[in-house]
């Protein structure tokens, strides 16, 4: 699943994370949109897709070095950020109301 703003989804709807992507069998998200990251994706799937994943990515000259950096303000915005987005919607709202 493609879910770059699932968790603005999940916000919105009232309905877990877990539950939207009951039936998928892997999700890519964004740290960056809605979450507050300045880069990043996150891929979730079973470990031997996850293998096959990073090895296409060598393959296709994706590696990072020193990627720690970026992983810091990642962990930052999965841990403080998703409950945050409701007022995030809640401007969103007034924006477009006025």
């Amino acid at each position: 699943m493609d879910g770059a703003r699932i968790f603005n989804a999940s916000i919105k709807t009232g309905v877990s994370v877990d539950r939207i992507i009951k039936n998928c069998d892997s999700l890519s998200f964004c740290l960056s949109k809605g979450l507050g990251c300045p880069i990043g994706s996150v891929l979730v799937g079973s470990k031997p897709f996850i293998q096959r994943a990073i090895r296409c990515r060598r393959v296709l000259g994706g590696g990072m070095r020193q990627a720690g950096v970026l992983a810091a303000p990642g962990l930052f915005a999965l841990r403080h950020n998703i409950e945050r987005l409701h007022l995030d919607h809640k401007h969103a709202f007034m924006i477009a109301s006025g």
